[in-house]
């Protein structure tokens, strides 16, 4: 009981020590950066793929800059194709503010040329990554498709899942609107 109470008498006067220190001082925490992962709350892990004009792109390279849709998909995939229009109407609507969509092509029974001739039938106006040799699909491990990630501007994983939210352009305009001093570089 003795320690009980000397314990309750220690934690008074250390409140009452804080309590006269100046504002902001008694409640800052240490900031945690989150770690690179594939997981909401995570720093997206880079993806670095060329385009099916062997353009390059990097989703580190928009940390700061952009929100990014980044889409894994297949040709013959039925949900997939019937997000583009989505995807499209967004891109749309939200590029000219920064909003970037990689549509990653999963390399299982396609060929670049068979993969241009559906984006071109279905009007896709963002850029397709090849993932030729399947790492970005190994690293993100994704074993359904479609799988969608939304990452701020600050590089972190805002949503993930195997189809876009019902609030999707409400959650995209709204990550635009988030300002990012500096966007967390991962441990």
């Amino acid at each position: 009981m003795a320690k009980c109470t000397a314990l309750v008498v220690a934690l008074a006067g250390v409140v009452a020590l804080l309590a006269g220190a100046p504002q902001g001082l008694a409640q800052r925490k240490p900031g945690i950066e989150p770690s690179i992962g594939i997981k909401v709350g995570n720093i997206a892990a880079d993806i670095a793929l060329k385009d099916l004009n062997d353009k390059p792109f990097s989703l580190k390279d928009q940390r700061g800059r952009a929100v990014v849709q980044v889409v894994f998909w297949a040709t013959w995939c039925v949900p997939c194709l019937q997000e583009i229009p989505t995807l499209r109407n967004a891109y749309d609507k939200f590029r000219d503010r920064g909003f970037e969509i990689y549509g990653v092509v999963i390399n299982m029974n396609q060929d670049p040329k068979m993969v241009r001739t559906i984006a071109g039938e279905m009007r896709v106006n963002y850029p397709i990554l090849w993932d030729e040799k399947d790492a970005a699909r190994a690293r993100y491990r994704v074993d359904s498709i479609p799988q969608n990630f939304l990452v701020g501007k600050d590089g972190v994983i805002r949503y993930t899942g195997i189809e876009l939210p019902g609030d999707y352009e409400a959650l995209v305009d709204s990550l635009l609107n988030e300002k990012v001093a500096t966007p967390p570089t991962g441990r």
